[in-house]
């Protein structure tokens, strides 16, 4: 195994036993997310007079977009506040390998609050056969995740050296974040509405990777400078 994989394999190691130990960051998203649910279920479910398969796509990935920006936010909260960082960087640690394995470990939180939240949501909002449409919604959910964790991280970066930093990550978030969320959004809609095949999830699928490689290509070519100011 080369040297730059084990650098990677120790940093989202170092980040998952970090957040076991706390939970912080899991409880606080999970918290959000089941009561943004709730909320969506009452305000949403009136006398029928709605068709909710409509509208579940968009109302699950806004509760996921908001529900990540809490994570991210805290994504580098020990490592700046408690002189971490500034250890990491005087490792002899390539600085896309950092990028790449909080990347991870942001993705691996995410995936934790959605494998939790999402039978929470089927439970509210759901009246389709979901289970067999199931390789679609993962497939969707999967390369929009890949795309929030990615942009997510190379901001919150961005945003640590700053003093109003909660502020400014959701800022400069979110307007960037609004292609993805239509294209999730859009899939998911087409899977609850039993709409799932291959051919019609292909164009949401192919510009949702297309999103992921811009902004992979991006962070690679930029994180040694946003890391280091």
């Amino acid at each position: 195994m080369s040297l730059g994989m084990r650098q990677y394999r120790a940093m989202v190691r170092k980040d998952i036993i970090a957040e076991l130990r706390t939970k912080e960051m899991v409880v606080s998203m999970f918290l959000f997310v089941v009561l943004a649910m709730i909320v969506f279920h009452y305000a949403f479910t009136v006398r029928g007079s709605v068709r909710l398969s409509l509208l579940t796509g968009g109302m699950l990935w806004v509760v996921f977009v908001f529900g990540a920006l809490l994570g991210l936010n805290r994504s580098f909260v020990h490592e700046k506040d408690e002189g971490c960082l500034d250890g990491l960087l005087l490792c002899p640690v390539d600085r896309v390998t950092i990028f790449l394995a909080k990347t991870t470990a942001n993705l691996v939180f995410l995936a934790i609050i959605q494998l939790l939240a999402v039978p929470v949501f089927l439970l509210f909002f759901s009246t389709s056969d979901v289970v067999s449409n199931l390789p679609g919604l993962l497939a969707v959910v999967v390369v929009a995740d890949i795309g929030i964790t990615t942009l997510g991280t190379l901001l919150a970066t961005i945003s640590m050296n700053t003093r109003s930093r909660d502020l400014l990550l959701p800022i400069i978030f979110l307007p960037l974040i609004i292609p993805l969320l239509i294209a999730a959004a859009s899939g998911t809609a087409k899977v609850f509405n039993g709409d799932a095949g291959l051919s019609s999830l292909l164009g949401v699928l192919t510009f949702l990777v297309v999103y992921d490689a811009v902004f992979l290509v991006l962070a690679y070519g930029t994180y040694d400078f946003a890391i280091g100011e």
